[in-house]
This record gives C-alpha cells, sequence and structure tokens, in this order.
C-alpha cells in the first residue's frame, strides 16, 4: 500500500505542476493579447483636437508674409544672432540676450529666472563663431529662417550641432530679435517605433 500512496502522490505532484504550467502560459497568452490590443488602439489613436490658438498676427488680421527659399543675411541680422549665440549658449551677458529675443520666445520665463540663467534653451560650450556656417534657409519682409552649425569646444563632451533660428522685425524697421532658437531634430526622430 505504501507504494500506491507514493504513486497517487507522485501522479497528484506531476498533474498538479501541468496545471500549473497551463495557467502562467494562458496568463501570460491574455497579457500579449491584451498588450497587442492596447498598442493597435494607440497606434490609431488621433492626434487630438486642432489647437485653439491662432498666431499673433492672424489674431491682428495680418496675414503673414510667404517665406521664398535662399536669401541674404544682413549684418544687422548676423550681428543680432552671433550675439544671441554667444550670450545665451555661454550664459554670459543674459542681459543683453533678454533685449535679443522676442516675448513669444522668452515666452513664461520671468526676466528674473533669464537672467539667472534658467532659459528655454539648454547651454552649449560654442568653440567660436568662425567655426559657425550660417545657412539662409528662407526670407520674407521682417523675418529671416536660419540653421546654424555649432562647433563645440574640444574636449566638452558635446557633438556639433545644428540649431534652428527665426529672425523677426516689426515693421520692416526695428530691431532683429529671436523669435525661435533649438536644435534641429529630423523628423521621427522622437516617434514611438512600428
Amino acid at each position: 500500500m505504501a507504494v500506491d500512496a507514493k504513486q497517487t502522490l507522485g501522479t497528484r505532484t506531476s498533474s498538479r505542476r501541468r496545471e500549473i504550467r497551463e495557467r502562467v502560459l494562458l496568463g501570460l497568452a491574455v497579457l500579449l493579447v491584451a498588450a497587442g490590443v492596447i498598442a493597435y488602439f494607440q497606434s490609431r489613436a488621433d492626434e487630438g483636437p486642432a489647437p485653439t490658438t491662432v498666431p499673433i498676427e492672424q489674431a491682428r488680421g495680418q496675414q503673414e508674409p510667404a517665406v521664398t527659399p535662399g536669401g541674404k543675411l544682413d549684418p544687422a541680422a548676423k550681428s543680432v544672432v552671433s550675439q544671441f549665440i554667444l550670450t545665451t549658449l555661454a550664459r554670459k551677458h543674459l542681459g543683453q540676450a533678454w533685449n535679443l529675443a522676442t516675448p513669444e520666445f522668452r515666452g513664461a520665463v520671468t526676466k528674473k529666472q533669464w537672467l539667472s540663467g534658467e532659459l528655454p534653451i539648454a547651454p552649449f560650450p560654442v568653440r567660436s563663431l568662425e567655426t559657425t556656417g550660417f545657412d539662409v534657409v528662407g526670407t520674407a519682409p521682417g523675418k529671416i529662417l536660419l540653421q546654424v552649425f555649432l562647433v563645440p569646444t574640444r574636449g566638452s563632451g558635446y557633438s556639433p550641432t545644428r540649431y534652428d533660428i527665426t529672425l523677426v522685425r516689426q515693421g520692416g524697421k526695428g530691431p532683429w530679435k529671436v523669435s525661435y532658437f533649438l536644435p534641429y531634430e529630423p523628423p521621427g526622430i522622437y516617434a514611438e517605433p512600428q
């Protein structure tokens, strides 16, 4: 009888293990299906409602002029963008940088925050502007779109980086100001993998 009890106990144990394995596999299958369904619906999700704000020019009834490819960078605009690069990225003479930026660019940053170095752009150790390439992407009356290639100081650990910059001036005669200044992000760089 002792032999029969061991066989019965062994049979129960092996059937119990098989039952546990089947439940674990079933649980994993359910999780995989749930993850697949969630991924499917997230990939089909819309981008949300259309923006509810309009550019200031449109709100005032002004049409923004069309940008034509290419163009020239006048000396006054080059001086502004050069000063802006050397002050904001190096975090030096930030009062001067404040005056070179449009209120839209400064956004919610107060002047006190700006002067303490809390800017809407990360610092970058520019080696010198002699190694910098200024490329005019497009121009319109009172607007210049630029791409600037910045080379970092040697040994800083930074990589050469391209920045997209927009300069604007009010009324076509005012001083040039920086309204956009961010590192270039190729399309899809932050997109989720397919």
